[in-house]
């Protein structure tokens, strides 16, 4: 008898397991309960593991043992611009306020000083003395082109000192400095030396003739004839033998070329065996 009711208790704990997890069809008609005898079988774990499929569906993060999905890479990325944004706000306000503050005049740098305040300021160069107008002025007289005159300044007053060849020359010196700008008077220390304008003259003669020497040495042909070379007042005298007048005639041509020489005379040069 014991034994009947603890296999009956046992069939009606399976039974309700079965009930349990077996799916409800309200079109299908109820099967009867299972026999005491039959239950040990294997059928309930054929279905078993359909309930089970069902059931260990994953139902977001409450069901045990399934990890919570990741979020989502969109609501990660959708988060960035929108910083972004904030910041390029950020930064276009802040140009404008610096806009606003340069056209109300606010924050715009104080005007630096011009290049001409500051020439302004320097010291004016005291005016030149009239010392090289009146070197100038004497240099432009041919009467006193020769003459070496020395010239100096106290204030307004030239002091003129050297020598020229005559009274009229000395005389001719006062009115030059006296009319150039920046005198007002002018104390003439010039001396008179009669033989000064022989001299001079002697002077450039000698530099002529040193002139046609050099010009003579540049031919090969004129620098084997020897030639002398003499002036007198600008006129070149040349002297010697030649074997061809044509030689005497360049000789001639090369003197002409000098300046300050007013003629050439080849009456000293002689043909060889003429005499």
């Amino acid at each position: 008898m014991m034994n009947v009711i603890a296999t009956a208790r046992q069939g009606l704990a399976i039974g309700l397991l079965c009930a349990l997890s077996l799916p409800v069809y309200a079109d299908e008609p109820k099967s009867p309960p299972p026999k005491p005898a039959e239950q040990p079988k294997a059928e309930p774990s054929k279905e078993q593991p359909k309930a089970s499929e069902k059931t260990s569906e994953p139902k977001g993060a409450d069901v045990k043992g399934v990890p919570a999905s990741p979020p989502k890479p969109a609501e990660t990325k959708s988060g960035k611009p929108a910083e972004q944004q904030k910041e390029q706000s950020k930064a276009s306000d802040k140009v404008s306020e610096t806009k606003v503050e340069t056209k109300n005049g606010a924050s715009e740098p104080a005007p630096s000083a011009k290049p001409a305040d500051t020439k302004a300021a320097e010291p004016t160069k005291p005016p030149p003395t009239p010392i090289v107008s009146i070197k100038l002025a004497l240099m432009a007289d041919p009467r006193l082109f020769p003459y070496e005159i020395n010239i100096d300044m106290n204030g307004d007053v030239a002091t003129l000192s050297g020598k020229v060849g005559s009274e009229a020359e000395k005389a001719s010196a006062t009115e030059i400095a006296q009319a150039s700008e920046g005198v007002k008077s002018v104390t003439n220390n010039l001396e008179i030396a009669k033989d000064l304008p022989q001299a001079l003259t002697r002077k450039k003669d000698e530099v002529i003739t040193q002139y046609v020497k050099d010009r003579f040495g540049k031919s090969k042909t004129l620098e084997s004839s020897h030639f002398e070379v003499k002036t007198e007042d600008g006129i070149v005298l040349l002297s010697g033998k030649t074997k061809f007048l044509v030689i005497a005639l360049e000789a001639a041509e090369a003197a002409r070329q000098v300046p300050g020489v007013k003629a050439v005379k080849s009456d000293g040069i002689h043909l060889e065996g003429t005499e």
